[in-house]
């Protein structure tokens, strides 16, 4: 210990008080004591101020000394301070419940005095555990600050991408959309008043110019499917799988593409967020096994009540790569994954090997399932 500790000796014998004092003497450097000699004392002691570590009696006047450890473990975590029991030789059960009710340790007082030279090694060890299990329970509850602000964090960038996803879509089809349909209306009006075969290089050129307008006009389309999924809003979660699933089918004819809902899930329909995470997830998976895994069949499942909902989305393929968990330009993979997870308090998990296709697994449960539960 490189600073002097303070601790509470509570004891109404004074003889085994002095007996701790002398054994604690040898500590570098020398403690400081305050004494006790009833459970009342004690705890207006440890009111006063702060200590390092407690040896407390089994036996005191007032007080069962375990009635008094019970009151201090069940202080504050920061407040706690480490109490070592000191039993008589005839009382090792009250050792053992001691350890039960949060004793950091205990001694047994021997009669041939053995116990004296124990004293300060278990004083000095149960304060170096008191300072590592602070240390750890305050690295614990920064942890769990930061991934609160996290998922607040993380819940606010998904709303803020909605949104600016929603007003790109409009833009692309109240603006751009409209500009094609009029350069389509425009060109296909000048084509039909040509009285006169135009040369071969003008109708080459017209032939061009009429395919990248067609094709111009999918792509706008298909940039709307992927920015603002066809029926999730209108219909919900399964309808908009099942019509994700039937397209990827014209492209990937050759992969068993499955949607499996439970008998009622088609009516179910679960908050916005959820449902828009819960697709976005979905056509992650989905683009990930038919981009990387070479699987020749994948099953969505989607299962659950007003107050819950499991999607899973599993192929046979070969497994994912550990440099596929990281994002992938175009789309967000495994990170984005947890991320959407996470913006509505979600638990994700993929489960993958080599060969043995992958699992991934979306399950949230909204605050009526929890209420429920409790």
């Amino acid at each position: 210990m490189n600073t002097s500790s303070c601790i509470l000796l509570v004891d109404d014998d004074e003889v085994d008080r002095r007996i701790c004092r002398r054994a604690l003497a040898r500590l570098e450097p020398a403690p400081r004591f305050v004494e006790a000699e009833t459970g009342d004392e004690a705890l207006l002691r440890l009111q006063e101020q702060g200590f390092d570590c407690v040896l407390l009696d089994f036996r005191l006047p007032d007080m069962d000394g375990l009635d008094l450890l019970r009151r201090l473990t069940a202080r504050p975590v920061e407040e706690r301070v480490p109490v070592v029991m000191l039993t008589g030789a005839d009382d090792v059960t009250v050792a053992v419940e001691a350890m039960r009710s949060g004793a950091i340790d205990y001694l047994v007082k021997d009669v041939d005095g053995r116990y004296q030279a124990l004293i300060p090694t278990v004083v000095e060890r149960s304060i170096r555990k008191r300072e590592l299990n602070l240390a750890r329970w305050r690295a614990e509850q920064a942890l769990a600050r930061h991934r609160l602000e996290l998922s607040d964090l993380t819940r606010r960038l998904m709303v803020q991408e909605k949104t600016m996803v929603r007003r790109l879509a409009q833009t692309l089809h109240d603006q751009l959309g409209q500009t094609l349909t009029a350069i389509r209306l425009g060109f296909d009006a000048l084509t039909s008043v040509r009285r006169e075969p135009a040369p071969p290089e003008v109708e080459r050129r017209t032939r061009l110019v009429d395919a990248l307008i067609d094709q111009a006009v999918r792509e706008v389309r298909q940039v709307l499917v992927e920015l603002r999924p066809p029926l999730l809003e209108e219909q919900g979660l399964v309808a908009a799988l099942d019509n994700e699933l039937r397209s990827r089918a014209l492209v990937h004819d050759d992969v068993d593409l499955r949607l499996e809902p439970q008998a009622d899930a088609a009516t179910l329909r679960w908050p916005a967020d959820v449902e828009y995470a819960a697709f976005m997830i979905a056509r992650e998976a989905i683009t990930n096994a038919l981009r990387h895994s070479g699987a020749g069949a994948v099953r969505v499942v989607v299962r659950g009540d007003e107050a819950s909902m499991v999607l899973e989305v599993a192929d046979d393929g070969s497994g994912i790569e550990p440099e596929r968990t990281a994002a992938t330009p175009g789309h967000l993979g495994m990170v984005g994954m947890r991320e959407r997870a996470l913006a509505i308090g979600a638990r994700h998990s993929v489960e993958s090997g080599a060969g043995a296709g992958t699992r991934v697994r979306l399950e949230w449960h909204g605050p009526q399932h929890g209420e429920a539960d409790g």
